[in-house]
């Protein structure tokens, strides 16, 4: 398959499911949609990982074999848009799989980095959030960091940020 062109010609979400429901009876196809997600044009790798994205949400079992891999791309991409979705889609994991302390250190630096889009400072706090209720010293980290966001944060980091100050807040409280 010529995904460069596949995805270069994606302008809708539908689109985009119907092309990860692809991946779903041609699961080898994995493999080439995470190269994409490596790529320099930042156009094919957000489309990359928007079509992962949509796999993994009627398929999260079938993420797993690549996950290291995902996790690597996250870490080293410069693209938002692959930021996002990949951190969208560790947000649906156990966070136990999350063994990596540089995704800590990135979902805390985009979280407090005034540059950062709000999707992937939302995601990153999901995150983050997340790997507290394994990690329950990342809550006192994090709450200051989500307090000073939400002073002049949009109204979806704000309506994330309760969220998730409620959950550290609970971590914090319990013995």
């Amino acid at each position: 398959m010529n995904w460069i062109k596949i995805l270069t010609e994606i302008d809708s979400g539908g689109q985009s499911r119907v092309i990860a429901n692809i991946l779903e009876t041609n699961p080898n196809e994995i493999s080439s949609v995470l190269e994409c997600m490596q790529n320099n044009n930042a156009t094919v790798a957000w489309r990359a990982a928007w079509v992962l994205d949509n796999f993994a949400r009627i398929n999260p079992d079938k993420i797993m074999p690549v996950f290291d891999l995902l996790i690597n791309i996250l870490i080293s991409t410069p693209h938002p848009g692959v930021r996002r979705h990949i951190t969208r889609i560790l947000g649906d994991v156990d966070p136990a799989m999350i063994e990596d302390g540089r995704v800590v250190d990135c979902c805390i630096r985009w979280l407090s980095d005034l540059k950062s889009p709000v999707a992937v400072k939302a995601n990153a706090m999901t995150v983050l959030g997340n790997l507290s209720t394994i990690y329950p010293e990342l809550s006192v980290e994090l709450i200051p960091i989500i307090e000073t966001g939400m002073q002049n944060g949009t109204p979806g980091f704000r309506s994330r940020g309760k969220k998730i100050l409620q959950l550290l807040n609970k971590e914090v409280s319990e013995p």
